[in-house]
This record gives C-alpha cells, structure tokens and sequence, in this order.
C-alpha cells in the first residue's frame, strides 16, 4: 500500500470514528432525555458499521437493562466485556444483568474473574459498594422468607466482593445453623466476630451454635459475654437459661429464663424453655401453665405444643381425654392442613418386597435406640428393604453402625419439612415408621404432608400424636387390650401378639449381687431410680403409706441434680408434706454412673404412676430386683403391668392402690417369696419375650405386610379409624 493509499485509510478511520463519537454523544442525549427508543436506534446504527463496539453494545445493554430486558441486556454487556475487558464497569454491569435474570452462578463466575484483575480505581469502588448494597437487602429479605439456599447465594457474592462483610457472614453462620452444618456454621460466625467483636448477637449465636453440638460450657461462655455487651436480650437470657437446664444448674436456668419474660413478656419461646426446666424439679401445674402462655402468644408454636402434650403425661390431675384433646387440637391447627392430596404411585403388588422408611432423630446412643437398633438388625431382609431418614444433631458411633444396618440413608436435619417430604415421597416408600412422636427432634411436621401411603409410630412416644395423616401406632396386649385406648388414639391401634419393644442389656452392666441386701442391712430397702419428674404426689403418699407399715424400711431414690441445695431442700420439703420420713429416705445423684449399680442395694422397686417406669424398670428386671406396679387406665399407667406380664411377674401388678401398698408390704415381709422371685430373675427375664427381638422382628414384619395388604385391598383409601 502507497503512502497515500494508507493515509487515506487513516483519514477514512478518522472520518469514521469522528462519526461514532458523534453518533454516541447523540444518542446519549436522547437517553438522558429519557427517549430510549432514539438512543437504541443510535447505538444499533454504530453496530450496523461496527458490530463488536464496546460501548454501543454497552448502551444498548444498559438501556435493556433498565427497561427490565434482562434477556436482551446480557448478550450486549457480555459483547462489550468480550471487546474490552480493561473497563470495570463492564464486568460489574454483566454480573448486575446476570444476577437481574436470576443466573447468579454466571454472575459469580464473572465477578470472580473481575476482582482477580484488581480493579482499584474509586468509581469502581463505588460501584462494588452499591452493588454489594443491594445484595445484602436481597440476600437479607430471601433468608427472613426461609429462601436460604438463595440467601446463601447472594451472601457468597458479597463476601467475594467485601470479603469484611461482617454482617453478611453473620447470615450465613446462621443459614449454616439451620442447615445443621454447625462446624460451619461456627466458623462463620467466628469470623463475623473477628471484623466486629462488639456485637452482642454475634457472640449469641455462636453460643447457640455451640448448644446445638452440646458444647455447654463453651455455649455458656458465649452467652454470657453477649449478655455483658447487651444485657436487655431476651433471647440471650432465654438460650441461656437453656444451657444451665443442660449442665444441671437448675435454678440458676430458672432464673434466667424468668429474666428473659421480664425483658420481652411476648416472647414465647421463652415461656416453653421455662416450661421444660420446671417440668425437670416436678412443678408440673406451673411448667403446663408455662405451655399455655406460650401458645397464647403463638398458637402454631409446634414445640410448645409437643412438649405440653408429654409434660400432661407426667401429670396426675389430668386426664386422657383432656391429652387426646389437645394431640387433636395440634393436629388440626398445624398438621392436618399440611396433608397432601393426591394419589401415591407404589407398586400395589400385596407380596412384593416392602419399602419401609424409618424416620428418627435418635440414631445415635439414646434410649430409643436401645429398644429399636436390636430388631432392626433382625428384621426378615428378603420380605423388607429399610431406608433410614435421620434427624440427627450430632452422630457418633452408634449413627455409623445403624448405617450399615439400612439398605438406604439419608440425613433429613438440614431438609426443611417439605424437602423432607419430598425425598421420601420420591424414595417410594410403602410403609413410613416414625420412631419420635412428640419427643424432642421429632419431625412430625413432615409425616403430616403424608409422603407415604402407609403411617407408622412405634417406640418412641407413648401416646397419639393427633395427626389425621399417621395411620397406626403398635402397642401390645397388655398394655391396651382389645377395648381400651381405641377411644383416646387418632391412630389405629395395631397390637402386636407379643411386645412391642424388647430390651436391650448392656454389656458393661455388672452382675446381680450375690447376695439380697436385706441380708446385709438387716431391713428391707424400696427404690425407684426414674426421672423425679414421673413420681407423683399421690405415688409418693403411697410410698409413705409403705414405710409406715414397714417400719424399718428404708427407701433409696435416684434424683438429677440433687447435690444442687435448692434442689435438695425443694425434695426434702415436698417428702416431708406427703408424710415420708426423711430419716429413713435415701437420695442419691441421677448420673450416668450410678445406672445399673445402684440396683444393688434395693430390694424392691416401686413402679411410678400414673406415668409408670419403662426402660428402668427393664433395667431393675436385668439387674434381679422385682418391682411392684399398679395397674392403671391408660397406656403410660399400665406399662408397668405389661412389663410384668410379660416377665412372667403379674402378681406384682395391682389393680387398685390399696393392691399395691399391701404388695408392696407383703413383698418386704415374705422374705422367702422375695427372695424365690429373685432367684435367677435375670436369667427367666433374658428367656422372656422382653428380650426375644427376633419374636418382635416377625411380629412386625407380618405386621407391615398385614397393613399393605389392608391398603391394597382399599386401594389406597385409608385405614378405618
């Protein structure tokens, strides 16, 4: 090319960018006019002659941008990037249009790439701030509507733009608590409190954080320096008195609780918490009054509803019909709307290998367990396939074993109610076990959707759980023989030919002693080693009524937190009112370590009632100590009379109070009979069917195939109440 041919070219791109800029300068001023359609035109006729310009494609994404055309601005603000990526506000204007059209993966890859370039220039900096404004109200406003997976999102974004983002961090420790991934959730929260460590719900929320993987002391700590930074947080007060409750301090948890109602009289969560530790020092009347209040302040309080069922059980002015009625009362106000209506799509083959889910928040080393892990292993494998949805806070070694045991398992802890539904609807299960009831953990809420065609309770809550979408609960002969319970249950009672549970002994269990203690002490000694909390004010009088008619009897009871002065003068005082004399009463410490060896200085165990004992008085069976019981109306009252049925002792049922005094007293004289029950006990005890769990395997197992052939045959209507 000739000098002259190139400068004409020049003077050509010369002609042509003068132009441009002309046309740009133009069309801005129709955008500023607000005449969008004039400044698009401008822009397209910059591209009609030049098609990769950076800032008409620019322009042209703006104004698409603010015309809510997110689908159109994308491809302008990425051509413009892809034409010149050393602009800033083309990345950032990118990842503002992604994330308008809801591709916030695209718009944190983008914006990845753009702060590894470094940008520092302050417009950029400015832009970053607003930008990062703007995702925190987002990110803030999805996670109050329980949108967390989106919160978390946006929070991510934030954090890649501000990494000192205390706030938004903060979130998302808290997103990470109710996905309980608490180590992370943990560090997050740590972090949170490294950029500004004067913020009192920081340290809170870590304290709860570390409550929820049973880290007390630690929890305790961080509430406590919250509450020396705000000393008028209800909340804090409250957790707090719930971290005392977990490490014994009885009062003190009474205390605080009482503190956080005086701060926020509104707060309903705090009147439950109080509720639960009264409920523990036996001031039952007070801890249901405590129920009430809280579901006054809010009647779709779950928890609250749950835990003042259980605390009625333990109640001896309260009958029931008064329980059944509020199990329904919870049923229709907050579970039955949930149920879900349409028609499940299970192979409806009567003799196919069942499906069976079994829904717990106690695998792991928990009482549940014990009864449920040594069936399980039992269970008949050709006829059943068994998938597990754990619920789990913390695992330990028990969770790693029941793994194996499952053909399936899924962790549902972090799952809401109706994601939860979902997997197991997608699991195609045939029969739904839900092993928690109204106990702690339980997740209630999403059997209430129904997900299976087929509802199950069985071990883990000893009553209705007033739910229209559970269809049985397993119980046996015994305890509500044909006739009785059908009229207190929303379920379908299904007895079962044997037991409903056997027992499990532990290995590390030390042996029955030699020799009867009476023989040792020279007077007989009762004991009762269950929660004080089931232990009656008339089972004490009865009790009472024992020792004055075995004058030197003695009677040993195992107490949580009795070590505690308040708690101690509070059970001396209420035995002294009910007539027991304190000289002769024995109060030991409820402690992991006092289980099975204090069995080794009673001679006869007196069964609680109305709510009687189950697994200690399984244990006092294993550990030769003979029990007496009385026969009660109601499930929870008549355990004890199917324990010792199916033991072979249904002598030492009675039927009536007086019955159980004078078996009582006639135990403690007739040493001869006594001492013939004793003999061997634990051997008669293992050959029972309490201890036979591959009888209770086949028991159930026919029991499921007996339902599905139920819901077949009614193809799929539900089971007749």
């Amino acid at each position: 090319m000739t000098r002259a041919s190139q400068a004409q070219v020049a003077a050509s791109r010369a002609a042509g960018a003068s132009l441009t800029e002309k046309i740009l300068r133009k069309a801005a001023d129709h955008h500023r006019a607000g005449r969008q359609r004039d400044a698009e035109r401008q822009y397209r006729r910059i591209l009609e002659s030049r098609p990769d310009h950076p800032e008409a494609h620019y322009k042209l994404g703006i104004l698409a941008n603010e015309g809510g055309r997110t689908d159109l601005a994308v491809p302008h603000l990425a051509a413009a990037l892809k034409a010149d990526p050393d602009q800033p506000r083309y990345w950032l204007s990118l990842a503002t249009a992604l994330l308008g059209s809801g591709r916030v993966p695209d718009a944190r890859a983008v914006l990845q790439r753009f702060t590894e370039r470094g940008f520092s220039d302050p417009q950029t900096a400015a832009t970053k701030t607003a930008i990062v404004a703007n995702l925190f109200s987002d990110a803030h406003r999805h996670y109050s509507e329980d949108r967390l997976a989106e919160a978390e999102a946006l929070i991510d974004i934030i954090v890649l733009l501000d990494s000192g983002h205390a706030e938004a961090i903060h979130i998302a420790g808290n997103i990470a608590v109710r996905t309980h991934r608490f180590e992370l959730a943990a560090d997050l929260i740590n972090i949170a409190i490294s950029l500004d460590e004067g913020v009192a719900g920081y340290h809170a929320n870590l304290g709860n954080v570390f409550c929820k993987q049973e880290r007390y002391e630690d929890a305790g700590a961080c509430l406590q320096h919250s509450l020396t930074l705000d000393p008028t947080n209800a909340i804090a007060h409250s957790n707090l008195g719930v971290v005392y409750h977990k490490l014994g301090y009885l009062p003190a948890a009474i205390a605080s609780i009482e503190r956080a109602i005086e701060l926020d009289p509104a707060y309903p969560r705090a009147y439950s918490n109080l509720a639960v530790v009264l409920k523990e020092v036996g001031r039952l009347d007070e801890a249901v009054t405590c129920y009430d209040a809280a579901l006054r302040l809010d009647p779709t309080f779950a928890m609250a509803h749950s835990n003042r069922l259980f605390a009625k059980m333990y109640a001896a002015g309260i009958s029931p019909a008064e329980q059944l009625a509020d199990a329904k009362l919870f049923g229709s106000l907050i579970a039955d709307p949930l149920r879900r209506n349409r028609p499940f799509r299970n192979d409806r083959d009567p003799e196919r290998r069942l499906r069976i889910g079994v829904v717990s928040a106690d695998f792991r080393e928990h009482a549940v367990n014990y009864f449920f892990e040594p069936a399980l292993r039992r269970l008949d494998r050709a006829a059943l396939e068994l998938v597990a949805f754990s619920n789990n806070a913390n695992d330990d070694a028990a969770t790693e074993r029941l793994r194996l045991a499952f053909d399936a398992w899924h962790d549902i802890a972090g799952l809401e109610d109706e994601a939860a539904a979902d997997l197991i609807e997608a699991e195609a299960i045939d029969i739904l076990v839900d092993l928690s009831g109204h106990t702690s953990g339980n997740r209630l809420l999403v059997l209430a959707r129904k997900p299976a065609p087929i509802q199950v309770g069985w071990i883990g809550y000893p009553g209705t759980t007033g739910m229209a979408a559970m269809d049985y609960r397993f119980t046996d002969l015994y305890a509500e023989p044909p006739g009785r319970g059908d009229d207190l249950s929303v379920e379908a009672l299904w007895r079962l030919p044997g037991v409903a549970s056997c027992y499990q002994s532990n290995p590390d269990s030390p042996d029955v002693a030699a020799e009867a203690p009476h023989s040792a002490n020279g007077y007989v000694t009762f004991g009762c080693f269950n929660r004080f909390t089931k232990v009656s004010d008339d089972a004490l009088a009865a009790w009472a009524e024992i020792l004055a008619r075995v004058p030197d009897a003695r009677l040993l009871l195992e107490i949580a937190n009795i070590d505690a002065p308040e708690m101690r003068a509070d059970v001396e005082a209420r035995l002294t009112r009910l007539g027991l004399p304190l000289d002769r009463v024995i109060l030991e410490p409820r402690t992991p370590q006092n289980r099975y060896v204090l069995y080794n200085r009673v001679d006869i165990g007196l069964d609680p009632f109305p709510y009687n004992g189950g697994t200690t008085s399984l244990d006092s069976l294993w550990m030769g100590v003979p029990f007496v019981a009385l026969e009660g109306a109601h499930f929870v009252a008549r355990m004890g009379h199917s324990i010792l049925n199916h033991a072979g002792l249904a002598a030492l049922s009675g039927r009536t109070r007086e019955d159980y005094v004078a078996l009582a007293c006639r135990l403690a004289d007739d040493h001869a009979w006594r001492d013939g029950i004793r003999a061997g006990l634990r051997a008669r005890f293992a050959a029972s069917p309490l201890m036979d769990n591959q009888r209770l395997a086949d028991d159930v197992r026919d029991a499921w195939r007996a339902m599905w052939r139920l819901w077949v045959e009614r193809a799929g209507e539900a089971p007749s109440r």
